[in-house]
């Protein structure tokens, strides 16, 4: 009883205080990014053979922490288990998971802290920059759904890049140099062009304008350090033997693969064309083509806020933007050129949390009745990003006037909920009437900028759904060290459904490692020669040379070839003209041990056999 009686006497926070509590907004918002990332990721998620695309040549290595036996053919065991692009705190989270849990679903996880945790850094980056609080949960609330072009899904290395960026720059703002100094190289172990780029933005931001030389001697000792930390970190491949050399620039100009035509177009006719493809870091797709111009129609309109950005939050684009420069100078060195480019998305969220409002002050002052074009404004910027912007998707007018018909009730749902908010806040803003007006015209702006937004990003993570339980079910039940063979645009989903090694899927046809190379151009070249050919013997061929004992067959023949393949789409192209049925389709019924539909499974060791008779 004096135990509650005790309790009668503490002193509670009134609700109007525990309501503006800074903490508990913070905990909503990262309560409501988790819900969003959930929704998202759901799919993959909950569904059993709905995966995140990169899974499928991921999930070598991560197998075989709780299956050693899993993937023991030549290929996957010396390429795909050891491969140099997992770094070594990556694949030693991974193994930590797998004492607990499927290691390819807690990648499916991953996504549900990581997204949640970078959310928020952009919110907290935001409130180092304004007293108003609406700006930060337009940042944050932006950078949460263009779902199209986030790297979250999948819970691949890349997904720690957003969170290692933002916490260098969070750190560097809270004037935490020491944290932000260990943040590079803990990168480095886990993703290395975010290491790489995290502690080239905090170099830049040893620059000040405010110093002695310009320079702040304290921040540039303690990146001296985390260069030296960074390197240490970037050894451990190499004295582990993990790390693969990549082909370099000169030798991938020889392959149509690195062409117009091929897998990795990096060497084109057209510089544009280049850059709007997804190896050149600036396929922004419609949600980031939507965020670029609204930032830079914002920088545009209102050139002062420019100076509204900490000089640390510019490190990140300069950083960005220099190394993918670099990379590319120096093809293939410094990995892939696109992977310095990730900066960009959350720096045009900040500009426009940071900028929306001043924007519109400065309307107000000039002309008050402008404020009423706010959502003409955003409206404006959806357009231009989606016809004019040269990265864009460039639609037609038709297709424009489609884009908005389809979009039009989320986007009358956030003008309604801008307006909602913002009329709820007008009472309690002093002082002359414009600065509620100015408020309610960015808060409109933005309502109607994230229904956009988040409708060009089409509300969820892209998921690739294995459709063929049956087949998996009857392939898992086989021998561990059995090999499937197929048209390798089908049997892409056995490794990681069926958990059985393939001869060669296009996904497995990666081009970076020159000695992997020459073997996949060797299996894929007898791979499509040998299933849409007319030779049976050349089908056999696949189990003499690579161990295939299975073929995987669809009963219904491709009528188009692969795009984006070269030079295998031409060798697709010129089979599919000159064999009409090719020799998959003619094989011996009594050598076929499985059927469902349209697809069958033939053992090849009997279809040897009857050669040989």
């Amino acid at each position: 009883m004096a135990f509650l009686e005790a309790l009668k006497t503490v002193r509670r926070p009134p609700l109007r205080a525990l309501v503006r509590s800074p903490r508990l907004e913070e905990v909503a918002l990262v309560a409501g990014a988790f819900l969003a990332a959930l929704h998202a990721e759901w799919r993959i998620i909950s569904h059993g053979l709905a995966f995140q695309d990169d899974a499928k040549i991921h999930e070598f290595w991560m197998r075989k922490f709780q299956d050693p036996a899993l993937f023991q053919d030549p290929l996957t065991r010396e390429f795909l288990h050891t491969s140099g692009y997992q770094p070594a705190g990556f694949k030693a989270l991974f193994w930590l998971a797998s004492h607990v849990i499927d290691p390819v679903a807690f990648g499916e996880l991953l996504p549900l802290f990581l997204q949640p945790l970078s959310v928020w850094l952009v919110y907290r980056i935001v409130r180092a920059h304004t007293e108003w609080r609406p700006a930060a949960w337009i940042a944050a609330a932006l950078f949460l759904v263009p779902w199209d072009i986030l790297r979250f899904s999948g819970g691949h290395a890349r997904a720690f890049t957003q969170p290692i960026l933002l916490l260098t720059v969070f750190f560097l703002l809270r004037r935490k140099d020491v944290l932000a100094a260990l943040v590079p190289p803990l990168g480095m172990l886990f993703y290395p062009p975010a290491g790489i780029t995290a502690l080239a933005i905090f170099l830049l931001a040893a620059l000040a304008r405010d110093r002695p030389r310009f320079v702040d001697t304290r921040r540039l000792a303690w990146g001296a350090a985390s260069f030296a930390a960074l390197a240490v970190a970037g050894a451990i491949p190499m004295l582990t033997g993990a790390s693969q050399e990549l082909i370099s620039a000169d030798e991938a100009r020889k392959y149509p693969d690195f062409g117009p035509g091929g897998r990795a177009h990096y060497f084109t006719s057209s510089t544009l064309d280049y850059l709007k493809n997804n190896y050149s870091g600036f396929a922004l797709e419609a949600s980031g083509s939507i965020l670029a111009v609204a930032a830079l129609l914002l920088l545009v309109l209102r050139p002062r806020n420019a100076q509204l950005l900490r000089w640390e939050v510019w490190c990140m684009p300069i950083a960005g933007l220099g190394l993918f420069g670099v990379a590319q100078a120096v093809l293939f060195h410094l990995y892939l050129p696109h992977r310095y480019t990730y900066a960009l998305l959350p720096f045009f969220c900040i500009v426009i949390g940071v900028a929306a409002r001043p924007t519109f002050e400065a309307v107000a002052a000039r002309a008050r009745l402008g404020l009423l074009a706010a959502p003409a404004l955003a409206l404006a910027s959806l357009a231009v990003a989606l016809t004019l912007f040269p990265l864009g998707p460039q639609k037609s007018l038709s297709g424009l006037g489609r884009w908005f018909t389809d979009a039009a009730p989320i986007l009358a749902v956030g003008f309604v909920v801008g307006g909602l908010i913002a009329g709820a806040a007008w009472w309690r803003v002093r002082g002359p009437w414009t600065a509620p007006a100015a408020a309610t015209a960015a808060l409109v702006a933005a309502g109607v900028l994230l229904g956009g937004v988040g409708h060009a990003g089409k509300w969820s993570s892209h998921a690739s759904l294995c459709g063929e339980p049956g087949l998996y079910s009857y392939l898992r039940a086989l021998p561990k060290d059995v090999i499937i063979a197929g048209d390798p645009a089908e049997v892409g989903c056995i490794p990681i459904a069926a958990r059985r090694p393939v001869v060669m899927s296009i996904k497995l046809y990666q081009p970076w490692n020159p000695e992997y190379f020459d073997l996949i151009r060797d299996r894929m070249s007898r791979t499509v020669q040998a299933y849409y050919g007319p030779s049976v013997d050349a089908l056999v061929d696949l189990r003499t040379r690579y161990g295939a004992d299975y073929l995987l067959v669809r009963t219904r023949v491709r009528k188009h070839p692969w795009r984006y393949m070269a030079p295998y789409s031409r060798q697709l192209r010129e089979l599919l003209r000159t064999v009409p049925v090719p020799a998959a389709l003619r094989l011996p019924g009594q050598c076929r041990t499985w059927k469902q539909g349209e697809l069958e499974v033939y053992d090849l060791a009997c279809v040897a056999g009857t050669r040989a008779q």
